[in-house]
């Protein structure tokens, strides 16, 4: 058996996708660099040249996917995308996989999101200080989440090992740029959770301390914010915002919990076959 069917009555990949609807926190408008000049920065980082060193980088730069180039160019010209761009590249990346009908259309799909996404984690702080850069980081995490999830349920399974280093990795930039006071930081951590469920033949002790050190400081803020709303409810205030954010931070640190708990029993049912979890391949 694999390690996954150890795990019953689950749909991981349902669980992914319906967490942002879940648990989705508002992201701050702002003017989308992508629609108002991605058109000038893509044309002026493709600007023609006779030099043959640029001529090749061109050429290299013309296999990157569209959204990749433009933002390789944003970043060439000092200009920061949003959250709102990463969601929407999410989505396209989302339609443009599903609409696909032959697998290396699928496979294409998720090749141009990986560039995407390369490009996208170029642009995130050492320490996101802002709300702003907090939603950002954020949002690219649930791109993050999308991609790896798409290719543990969509047969792309020739080299899980490789798909879930390289998703350690790129969580590995993202975790340290948001404080652990922060709940965009619970979240992230959340989807990195979900995913080491999904890859559980492959998740390692390092990735579970990740997710158990947040839980730490999780039930800390959460222990804070009942003490506060107890307070205030003894003198005759209700504050109903901090409430709602203690439910908030309450349901995370279950969820991360419960994907903690299935998969170390998934760990227990394979040991107790005497035998190390089987690679699929």
């Amino acid at each position: 058996l694999q390690m996954l069917h150890a795990i019953k009555g689950q749909s991981h990949r349902h669980s992914l996708f319906e967490l942002d609807s879940a648990l989705a926190s508002p992201i701050p408008h702002s003017s989308s660099p992508i629609s108002s000049s991605s058109d000038s920065l893509l044309s002026s980082s493709n600007s023609s040249s006779n030099s043959p060193k640029r001529r090749r980088v061109d050429k290299l730069d013309r296999r990157l996917s569209y959204n990749a180039r433009i933002f390789r160019g944003m970043r060439t010209s000092g200009v920061k995308p949003s959250a709102d761009d990463v969601q929407t590249c999410r989505r396209e990346a989302r339609d443009a996989f599903t609409d696909a009908s032959e697998r290396d259309a699928r496979l294409r799909a998720i090749d141009d999101a990986l560039d995407t996404v390369e490009e996208l984690i170029l642009f995130v702080p050492e320490v996101a200080a802002t709300e702003t850069e907090q939603f950002f980081v954020n949002e690219l995490s649930a791109f993050l989440a999308w991609i790896y999830s798409s290719m543990r349920f969509s047969g792309y399974i020739s080299c899980l090992d490789g798909h879930f280093r390289d998703l350690k990795e790129r969580f590995r930039r993202l975790l340290p740029a948001i404080p652990y006071t922060s709940e965009q930081r619970h979240l992230i951590t959340l989807r990195f959770s979900q995913l080491c469920l999904e890859y559980a033949e492959m998740v390692d002790e390092e990735s579970l301390d990740w997710c158990k050190v947040d839980m730490e400081y999780l039930d800390k803020m959460i222990a804070v914010r009942e003490r506060r709303n107890s307070i205030g409810k003894s003198s005759g205030t209700d504050n109903y915002d901090a409430e709602r954010e203690e439910r908030r931070l309450r349901d995370i640190a279950d969820r991360i919990r419960y994907n903690l708990e299935r998969i170390q029993l998934a760990w227990r049912d394979c040991a107790s076959e005497s035998r190390v979890p089987e690679k699929l391949v």
